[in-house]
Order: C-alpha cells, then structure tokens, then sequence
C-alpha cells in the first residue's frame, strides 16, 4: 500500500513538469467555414455535449432535454459495428462554372437532429506501448496515453437512427522521471487512471451523480465534467472536416430547392 501511495505522489510531482499533445487548431479553410452557419435544429440530454458542439461547429444553440424526458437512450442502442464504406469521404468543392446556371438536389431528408449523443465504443490506454517507449527511454520517462474511438447517434422521426462513426482521438502525455521511475510509473498509472477513460467521465458527469465515497476515491463531479468537456473539445476538433461536411450535407438535403 506504501508503495502504491509512494508512486502515486510521484506520478503526480512529476505531471507538473509533463508534456500533454496539444489541443488541435483547425485548417484555414475550416476556420474560413465557420463564417457560415449550417442551419440545422438539433436537441440533446448532454449539456456538456450541447457546450462544446456549439463551440467547435457554426451550428444553432441545440435544444437541451431535460434527463427526465421520454427519450431514447442512444448511448445503451446496440448497432452493429460501423461499416467503414459508410466513412465521410472529404472532397474539396469543385469550382463553379460561371457560364452554367447552378443545380440543386429536390429532396427532403432530415428535419431534425433528435437526441444527439456522442456514443464512446472502445478506448483503451496502450499499457503496453506506455512500458515499452518507457524502456526506450532507459526507464527514466513517464509515457502515457489514451485512445478513444467514438460516433455520434441520433434519431430522426420515429424509427430513423442515423450515425457518424470513425471518430477517433488520442492524448498523450509524458514526463521525465528518474531511472526505473519512469517504468514503474507507466506500470501504475493505467490502473491509477482508471477513473480518468473518457466514458467513466461522461457516465460520472451527466448520466449519474457520483457518491460521495467516489467522489474522495475520484475526483468530483465538477472535475468529471471539467475533463469531459475538454475530451469532447479535443474529439471534436480532431474530426471536425468529417462531422463538418456531414453536417452540410443534411443541411442540403433539408432544403427544398426549385430545380431549374
């Protein structure tokens, strides 16, 4: 137990002289895409999520549904396993010709965006890859990393489930340490970070209220919340061309467009 207690404060004086992946900036031209807003309606359970999307995506502020409502629980859905033919393909826009008058699809789709959720189906902290850059290293770093694959569900009307699948992230984080510190802590932090997966976050901050005894065994709930909301941040802005381009293209096909 001393042990564990000697590593753990270890590892935490150590953090304060670690290195984090930085936040990801977007491309000019994703800056340049949010000068036009994409004019959708969409609702949600998940303040954070309804935060951090309006952050990242020229979208409306979503419609927040009180946890109370008769909603479907898209987090619980079972779905089989993303087709990866189903993956946004991201193509430039093709120069318009100015001698051709412009064409638009006549069709209607999508209405609105009900219950968006952001589902998280595997992540995982690489213990292995951690030990063995560690040793690399001549066991004097720290090295650590989470790695999260995500899609975000909704519905749409009655029985219309739609999905944005292949959202990944990943966060790393390391420190120097001295010799056979930085091993032993890449051996203990997984364990010790448990509480720290993305989806222990999101269920300890929006689905259920911590207890007390986890709240000292853990973090609090405002922490929860604190590092799910830079987690979304993070996910969202790695994959923002992907979730961007599917946004415009419901927004197209939501307009009922005279085609000349």
């Amino acid at each position: 137990m001393k042990l564990r207690f000697l590593f753990y404060f270890l590892f935490l004086l150590f953090l304060q002289v670690s290195c984090k992946t930085p936040m990801p900036e977007l491309s000019s031209e994703a800056k340049l895409s949010k000068s036009k807003t994409i004019s959708i309606r969409w609702t949600t359970t998940d303040p954070v999520l309804a935060k951090v999307f309006l952050d990242v995506f020229p979208v409306p502020p979503a419609v927040l549904l009180d946890d109370q409502v008769n909603v479907a629980d898209l987090s619980t859905v079972l779905l089989p396993p993303p087709d990866p033919n189903d993956a946004p393909i991201i193509q430039k826009p093709k120069p318009m010709n100015p001698n051709e008058l412009p064409r638009w699809d006549r069709g209607f789709e999508l209405t609105n965006i009900d219950n968006l959720t952001l589902v998280i189906r595997n992540e995982s902290q690489r213990p292995f890859k951690s030990i063995g850059i560690s040793l690399l290293a001549l066991t004097m770093m720290y090295y650590g990393t989470m790695e999260t694959e995500a899609e975000l569900v909704w519905t749409s009307g009655e029985n219309n489930l739609h999905r944005i699948s292949f959202l990944a992230t990943q966060e790393t984080i390391w420190a120097p340490m001295p010799f056979y510190i930085g091993t032993g802590s890449s051996i203990v932090a997984p364990i010790l970070n448990s509480n720290r997966y993305p989806s222990h976050l999101q269920k300890y901050c929006i689905q259920e209220k911590p207890t007390k005894l986890r709240e000292s065994m853990e973090q609090s709930i405002t922490e929860n919340c604190k590092e799910y909301e830079i987690f979304l941040r993070r996910l969202f802005l790695q994959n923002y061309e992907a979730i961007h381009l599917q946004l415009t293209q419901w927004e197209k096909r939501n307009q009922d467009w005279f085609q000349p």
